[in-house]
């Protein structure tokens, strides 16, 4: 133990947080375990969020909007929340109460706590360790005892579900009025899938990945990532190639969601660049015109939605900047 890290600050928790197990050997057990482990993750999340004193029926009161994808899914989550942004300045200059929107994604870029926003602005240090230890200790407390599903399932969530565990208790804790939640890995046994009632759900584009874990065919994968859809809930999808559309919309049927594909936005200003990020502005758009709908009973303007994509930002994806020590070099 680092006697020299106050304890509860901000540097014990991200101490405590890395020593909790990587997503990496977590995903290597379940290469070993033939996806096995798969089939509990979410009894087993819905077991911690019960230890912590949520139940799963209290994540509806964060009014979700769940993005899955192989590509593209954190700048969508960037122009949802950009989006909504400009909608809740909107309500503010009407008179009305502004949103408090809730943003958790991943990977961070410099520091963990950039994974759980607040209106734009990665949590403070001070309520990050707050946060944290009021999950980590609770955990980590024998009463209640934690529910086990099975004989092997672990005391302590490893670090990615364990941040999405912090995440829907922050968002409760702040009584946010909407939490964007981006999947981590696959959709269907992730962990931010344990929300049940989400307002609606977007797919951005899919493709091959974590092949060990979600299957070695675009239909595997696109069943893993089609697995956030829920019953009767919207789902928002951007075009796909039609091996991956087919299973979107077979599981869409069997949960009697509508299902909606969205071309490319064209002739909009984008806060981030890329030919290919206009369609992901076009699925955010499209999500946060089905969320006002179905959560303020409002039609969403096309003013505070061009805003929102144009004041857009997601550091580190699609930037340009020139270097500060060579002049003439511009980093990509």
């Amino acid at each position: 133990m680092d006697t020299s890290v106050p304890a509860g600050s901000y540097l014990a928790a991200v101490r405590d947080l890395n020593g909790l197990q990587t997503n990496y050997q977590i995903i290597q057990q379940i290469k070993a375990s033939g996806g096995r482990m798969n089939q509990h993750s979410i009894p087993e999340f819905c077991a911690f969020l019960e230890k912590i004193g949520h139940s799963v029926k209290d994540l509806d009161k964060l009014n979700v909007i769940h993005v899955a994808g192989t590509k593209g899914k954190g700048s969508t989550c960037a122009f949802t929340q950009s989006i909504l942004t400009q909608l809740s300045e909107q309500r503010r200059a009407e008179g009305k109460q502004p949103l408090k929107i809730g943003l958790f994604t991943s990977p961070h870029l410099i520091q963990v706590r950039e994974r759980i926003q607040i209106n734009g602005q990665p949590i403070s240090q001070l309520d990050f360790a707050k946060y944290f230890y009021e999950t980590f200790d609770a955990l980590r407390s024998p009463h209640p005892p934690l529910r086990k599903v099975s004989v092997d399932s672990p005391s302590m969530p490893m670090y990615f579900r364990f941040l999405t565990l912090m995440a829907y208790h922050t968002f409760l804790r702040e009584q946010v009025d909407v939490a964007i939640m981006e999947v981590g890995v696959g959709g269907e046994y992730d962990s931010t899938n344990v929300v049940q009632q989400p307002v609606v759900c977007g797919i951005a584009s899919l493709g091959i990945d974590h092949q060990n874990s979600l299957g070695s065919t675009i239909e595997e994968i696109a069943w893993h990532k089609a697995g956030i859809i829920k019953p009767k809930v919207p789902v928002v999808s951007v075009e796909q190639v039609p091996e991956a559309l087919k299973v979107i919309e077979e599981r869409a049927r069997e949960n009697d969601a509508e299902l909606q594909v969205v071309k490319p936005v064209d002739d909009v200003e984008l806060g981030i660049q890329g030919v290919h990020q206009r369609a992901n502005a076009a699925l955010a758009t499209e999500l946060c015109h089905v969320w006002a709908q179905r959560t303020h009973n409002v039609a969403a303007s096309e003013s505070y939605i061009a805003r929102g994509l144009q004041l857009a930002s997601w550091p580190g994806r699609s930037q340009s900047f020139p270097s500060p020590r060579v002049p003439s070099l511009t980093w990509h």
